[in-house]
């Protein structure tokens, strides 16, 4: 039971002055981290020490958003003369345009999503996720179809 509580007892004197020690604390609010200084630690590197002394720019990324959507305009006009007026009627009608594949309505899979499952026999949540993704991006936002008529009429000169 002495040994025990000898041993007890210089293990704490051996422990004591590590636990003892104050933290190390620098001036004008840098603190020293295990001994390093603020200027050696990663975030407080100087760029323009590594790049020959000229400042380094910061790349934005890239914008990252669906394609624009296409669409295609066809114009029918028609004339039509009656006893007093010249009636002419234009149509404009613009509807989209993609080239994505069209889905099957009873298995609703996007392109992209389909050739993993296809290609991979095992594939990963991650996997699926990046494909949904890139199929999501590539496909151009809906555009209603839009009909514009004009009708125009113009009266007959008094004969």
């Amino acid at each position: 039971m002495k040994r025990a509580l000898v041993s007890v007892a210089v293990a704490a004197l051996l422990a004591a002055p590590a636990i003892a020690q104050p933290p190390t604390v620098e001036a004008e609010g840098g603190v020293k981290v295990q001994g390093i200084a603020p200027e050696k630690v990663l975030g407080a590197i100087d760029t323009t020490q590594l790049v020959g002394g000229q400042p380094t720019e910061t790349a934005q990324p890239a914008e990252i958003g669906a394609p624009e959507p296409r669409t295609e305009v066809t114009v029918d006009t028609s004339v039509r003369e009656t006893a007093t007026a010249v009636v002419e009627t234009r149509t404009e009608v613009i509807a989209p345009v993609s080239d994505r594949p069209e889905i099957d309505r009873a298995n609703p899979i996007a392109p992209e999503v389909q050739a993993l499952v296809s290609e991979k026999p095992r594939y990963s949540t991650a996997d699926i996720a990046r494909a949904q993704l890139a199929a999501v991006l590539a496909t151009p936002p809906s555009m209603p179809t839009t009909t514009i008529t004009t009708t125009t009429t113009t009266p007959k000169p008094d004969q």
